[in-house]
């Protein structure tokens, strides 16, 4: 009788353990993730097992946690449940879906996913406005390009970008009629999509930082930077060769169609 108790405590905590498999007969069950998605009542929660798809009723019990021992918790709404946000899921699993009864996270990780989202293009329409923008910005067209490329999973400048960035913002500063700078970070097709994309807005931003704080670039030179992440192109005038030239930014001179001779 001991033996058989111990048997179905054991089962029950596989079914709870963060690792457990997917695919099995309904029941409680415990795990971690990252939001990928949000949709009506739906999430879809990345786990090194697979995506989960999270069912949200009007029960689901959203908390935000700080501190560390005794944590301070606090309730949320459903929209705090953003794209890239790191979760922890309690509900009844029924395969590869789950109907939640609380999801936690902690508010500094909401914080985080916040800023990221707004440095990125959100849906592919800002995508191709952006990209439209980097060729003909009203009567803008290009006058001058320069890549900075990067390392591997990096978003730091290198000592020969700096160099390529002092250069292009010199140029552009010496064009009496004015100037706007068009910001283009990109990121090789290696790993997942939506980390690259997340990767090529930390390297654009890096070159915009740089070129503000050490090129003597106003704010008011800029036009909103693209991060287009493993994405290409139409028409690209300058499309990557290998995985290292797609570790970049370009940075874009535009100047006036009437500045340019016939």
């Amino acid at each position: 009788m001991i033996r058989k108790a111990a048997a179905l405590l054991a089962g029950a905590a596989l079914l709870v353990a963060p690792g457990a498999s997917f695919g099995q007969a309904a029941g409680p069950e415990t795990f971690r993730g990252m939001i990928v998605s949000h949709k009506d009542n739906r999430i879809v929660v990345r786990t090194p097992a697979g995506d989960r798809q999270v069912n949200l009723s009007a029960g689901t019990r959203i908390e935000g946690t700080q501190g560390a021992g005794i944590l301070r918790r606090e309730d949320r709404q459903a929209s705090d449940l953003i794209r890239g946000l790191a979760i922890e899921v309690t509900g009844v699993s029924t395969g590869q879906e789950v109907s939640a009864d609380a999801i936690t996270f902690k508010t500094s990780d909401l914080k985080t996913a916040q800023q990221i989202q707004a440095g990125l293009a959100e849906t592919e329409e800002t995508v191709a406005q952006q990209e439209a923008r980097l060729n003909n910005i009203g009567n803008l067209v290009a006058a001058g390009r320069a890549n900075v490329y990067f390392g591997v999973g990096s978003a730091a400048l290198t000592a020969e970008g700096m160099n390529e960035l002092q250069a292009i913002a010199a140029k552009a500063k010496a064009i009496p009629s004015g100037y706007r700078l068009a910001i283009v970070g990109r990121a090789d097709p290696t790993g997942d999509a939506a980390a690259n994309k997340r990767l090529s807005a930390r390297r654009a931003a890096a070159v915009k930082t740089y070129l503000l704080e050490n090129a003597g670039v106003l704010p008011g030179q800029f036009v909103p930077s693209t991060a287009l992440g493993e994405s290409s192109i139409v028409d690209d005038p300058d499309p990557p060769k290998s995985a290292s030239e797609a570790r970049r930014v370009t940075v874009t001179i535009m100047v006036s169609k009437a500045s340019v001779p016939g």
